[in-house]
This record gives structure tokens, C-alpha cells and sequence, in this order.
């Protein structure tokens, strides 16, 4: 198992130093009712990294907003697209068609409110750079790796496969918990690799993972101080 800790030459040790800690661990179950405290359990630590908060931080939250279809508003509807046709009939029969080279029959539409639909899971991009510090199997190739496998799902089985979950991931900075998740999949892993090469080793590369929630997001997700909180565990971890 990884453990994993950044360090740059010469990188300030001062409390303002602001680091992401992560945590992969295994999951053993999940039920399908996210408000179930207990809706995954998870197993072992499979891996841990403490890293150097990157310049920017990526935080996305998405809210879905779509126009109320009732009966009568398709009915409703229904009506006036009747009557934009027969427009269209009667101004074709009249010849304005053939004289003006064009149709332009008024349209006809029946308004609906915007009601809320959804929201999307929280998500978060961190793009960490990573350089040789003592080695660079260690420092750079290692922590990458370790991601890359435990993003993924695992198979078993010889005639019939049995996949295994990907690992779920706890997300928290330190020294305030301005982003915590208690369990976020890892939906992406973007690497770039960066000269000089060292032994056909990159001794720099840029990481970039997203993490999106698994629970739901609600008002109640979220504490005071601009941190967050997995639903139903407001007040602590």
C-alpha cells in the first residue's frame, strides 16, 4: 500500500502551507438509498497520499432547471401547433408562398415555469505537479501509478467475471476542512509528462484527478464555513 507524501525542494513548512490528504479504501458493499448512513462500507486503506494543494482549486456544482410539461400544457400546445399549421395552409392556398419566395406564419408557443429537476454530484479537480525530489520512481511514477489502479475496477473469474468495485476515496485539507468528502469516486486521471528524462523516466509530471461525490447534494451538505460535509453527517465527521 502507498503512502505517500509531496515534498518540493525548498517548499515553505509554515501553516498557511495548504495540503490535500486522500485516502483509497476499499469498498466491501453499497446499498442503493444514499441516505442510508450506512449505504457503503467500505474495508481496508489501500492507499494514502498527502499532497501540496495546488494553485487552483476546481469546485463544480450544477443545478438542473427544466420547463413544467403538464397535461394541459401539452394539450395546450397540441392546440397551437394546430393553428400555426393551418396558418401555414391558408397562406400557402392564398399564394403568398409563391409570390414572396418565403413562409412566415406566426408561431405559436404556450409558455411553461422553469421547475427544479436535479443536481448534479459535487466535484472537485486538483491538478498536482510532481517532480523528482529524492527519486523519481518514487516521487513521480509511484503516486500516479497507485491512482491509475485504484480508479479502476477489478476482475476475478475464469468462465464467468466477477468485477469488483473501483475504490471510493476520503478527501480532506488540512489545516481546515475547507473540501471534505468522506466518499468520492475517482471519475478522472489525466497525466502529462514532462522532460527531462531520467533513465526513460519523466523527472516532472502534471496529475490531474476529479473527484465527484457519491451522496447527493442538498443545502444540508454543507457547513458553515464554506467547507463540505457527505449529507446526513452534518455537526462532525
Amino acid at each position: 500500500m502507498i503512502n505517500f507524501k509531496q515534498e518540493f525542494p525548498g517548499a515553505p513548512n509554515s501553516v498557511d502551507t495548504l495540503r490535500i490528504k486522500i485516502t483509497a479504501r476499499e469498498i466491501k458493499k453499497q446499498n442503493l438509498e444514499p441516505k442510508d448512513h450506512n449505504h457503503i462500507e467500505v474495508g481496508a486503506d489501500l492507499g494514502r497520499w498527502d499532497m501540496i494543494a495546488p494553485t487552483d482549486i476546481q469546485e463544480a456544482i450544477n443545478h438542473s432547471w427544466e420547463e413544467y410539461h403538464s397535461f394541459q400544457g401539452r394539450a395546450a400546445q397540441l392546440r397551437a401547433d394546430t393553428m400555426a399549421s393551418a396558418a401555414k395552409a391558408l397562406q400557402g392556398a392564398d399564394g403568398l408562398t409563391q409570390r414572396s419566395g418565403n413562409t412566415d406564419p406566426a408561431k405559436l408557443k404556450v409558455d411553461s415555469p422553469l421547475v427544479y429537476a436535479g443536481s448534479t454530484r459535487l466535484q472537485y479537480s486538483f491538478t498536482f505537479l510532481l517532480m523528482q525530489y529524492h527519486n523519481i520512481k518514487a516521487d513521480v511514477m509511484d503516486p500516479i501509478h497507485e491512482f491509475r489502479k485504484l480508479s479502476c475496477a477489478s476482475i476475478n473469474g475464469q468462465s464467468i467475471d466477477t468485477i469488483q468495485f473501483p475504490a471510493v476515496f476520503e478527501i480532506t485539507t488540512d489545516p481546515s476542512t475547507m473540501v471534505y468528502i468522506q466518499y468520492a469516486a475517482l471519475t478522472d486521471v489525466q497525466v502529462n509528462y514532462n522532460a527531462p528524462y531520467k533513465g526513460g523516466l519523466p523527472s516532472r509530471a502534471e496529475l490531474t484527478l476529479t473527484f465527484k461525490d457519491i451522496r447527493p447534494l442538498y443545502k444540508s451538505s454543507f457547513v458553515d464555513f464554506g467547507g463540505i460535509l457527505t449529507t446526513g453527517f452534518a455537526g462532525g465527521r
